[in-house]
């Protein structure tokens, strides 16, 4: 019999009983302190990409597939990788061939698939994660993947994206209102969301108190594509991520005006995560001060300026 707590194991020979002799009980306790003792399955230090892709690939033809993606995967010739990547498809919920991977529901674009890697992995999270588009180039001319490992240790989150993908300024109401209380919906979306994770959502969006509060703005990085480690996704609890999780399958974020002729072709609440990720994990204030050249704002303070690949190279 072998019984497993936290961090002990127990093995216990059972008594061998004869007529004229036994053998004792043997217990063998492994206790520890450590919280290292337990392994994981993510190599130590080491950057783990996670790719959003529904049909960016050809999944029958997996030659085919972009030489990141499958140096990532451990196919390539290359006898050690400086990355892994972790690939979820959203095709097949029975993931059979060729999508036999983990299953992610297709929805709300981007998010859904950040949101799925968190809830199943919380309790063992890499190191270092890159969170990236399957068409990853689109809004960076630099490689994501070499730009992610050029950032510094004492880096916790940093758009990978390029400063032409920098939102400006962007108003609330860039998005329509709903008709019954005259406040963008994206607006309330964020709101809840940010309630959720603990937060005074009225606070964060409008701290000055401006009226109308939904002509506050957003100024961050656009296109949700950026690196973050597992001390800063470690800064909300489980419970708080699975919340946000579970609200991520319910067909509306506020209100039912979203799913009218109103909303229409809007990812509402996947749109909202696009304009808060900056908040919830680089932990800036929703209009981030922009990006000045030589001072603590620049990304370059992000990146290491000697490393190959880094954006900042000099």
């Amino acid at each position: 019999m072998i019984l497993i707590g936290t961090f002990l194991i127990t093995i216990i020979l059972l008594t061998i009983t004869t007529q004229k002799m036994s053998t004792p009980q043997l217990i063998i306790s492994l206790k520890t302190t450590n919280n290292n003792t337990k392994l994981s399955k993510w190599p130590r230090n080491t950057l783990v990409v996670i790719p959003i892709i529904w049909k960016e690939i050809d999944w029958n033809n997996r030659p085919s597939w972009p030489q990141w993606l499958r140096h990532g995967l451990g196919w390539s010739n290359e006898t050690s990788r400086s990355y892994h990547v972790h690939l979820y498809q959203r095709i097949d919920p029975n993931s059979t061939f060729p999508y036999d991977w983990p299953y992610c529901i297709n929805i709300h674009e981007e998010t859904g698939v950040f949101l799925q890697f968190i809830h199943d992995h919380y309790h063992d999270l890499p190191d270092k994660m890159l969170f990236m588009h399957g068409k990853p180039y689109v809004h960076t001319s630099h490689n994501p993947i070499q730009s992610a490992q050029c950032i510094r240790d004492d880096v916790h989150f940093a758009s990978i994206n390029d400063e032409r993908e920098w939102i400006r300024k962007r108003p609330w109401t860039y998005w329509p209102r709903d008709p019954d209380d005259n406040v963008a919906i994206m607006y309330k979306c964020a709101k809840r969301i940010l309630t959720l994770f603990g937060y005074d959502g009225e606070s964060q969006l409008n701290p000055t108190k401006t009226t109308p509060k939904d002509e506050n703005v957003i100024s961050g990085f656009c296109c949700a594509q950026f690196y973050v480690t597992k001390e800063r996704i470690h800064r909300y609890t489980y419970e708080q991520w699975l919340s946000v999780y579970r609200a991520n399958f319910e067909p509306i974020c506020t209100t039912k005006r979203e799913n009218e002729e109103l909303g229409n072709g809007i990812q509402w609440f996947g749109g909202t995560f696009e304009h808060l990720w900056h908040v919830i994990l680089g932990l800036y204030p929703v209009d981030a001060p922009s990006t000045l050249v030589n001072t603590t704002t620049h990304r370059c303070q992000w990146f290491h300026s000697s490393c190959i690949g880094s954006p900042c190279a000099s």
